[in-house]
């Protein structure tokens, strides 16, 4: 039972990372930084949400920075922090305020910044439903 169970994760995950979209830029020294483009949100005003950005990196080990940008008015990322040296992941809060703006399929965008200017960015959609 188990390893039907391991099989259908695996199938899972294989299927989800299919469909993903991926952004890859290459730097000097064969450094590459390369963002997944991140699930879409959906939230009610005055909730908060987590959202998970993934990277790889390739021939760096620096910190990569993180910035959203065009979320709808009222809905803020509560954390600023980087992806450490030691980790591909790092998990974000979103929070919309209780007077948010009401959306549906809002198109926001996250940009990674690693070493010698390279960026990626990469869209989602959040939805902010009423209470």
């Amino acid at each position: 039972m188990k390893l039907v169970t391991r099989c259908a994760a695996v199938i899972a995950l294989l299927v989800a990372a299919i469909g993903c979209e991926k952004t890859a830029v290459e730097g000097p020294s064969g450094k590459k930084l390369t963002l997944t483009q991140p699930s879409n949100q959906t939230l009610k005003r005055g909730e908060t949400n987590q959202i998970s950005i993934s990277i790889s990196r390739s021939n760096f080990a620096e910190a990569v920075g993180v910035k959203f940008s065009d979320l709808p008015k009222g809905t803020t990322i509560i954390e600023d922090k980087k992806i450490a040296s030691d980790k591909n992941s790092e998990t974000y809060t979103l929070h919309s305020a209780p007077d948010a703006d009401l959306v549906a399929n809002s198109v926001c965008k996250v940009t990674v910044a690693g070493p010698d200017g390279m960026t990626a960015t990469e869209t989602f959609k959040i939805t902010v439903n009423d209470k």
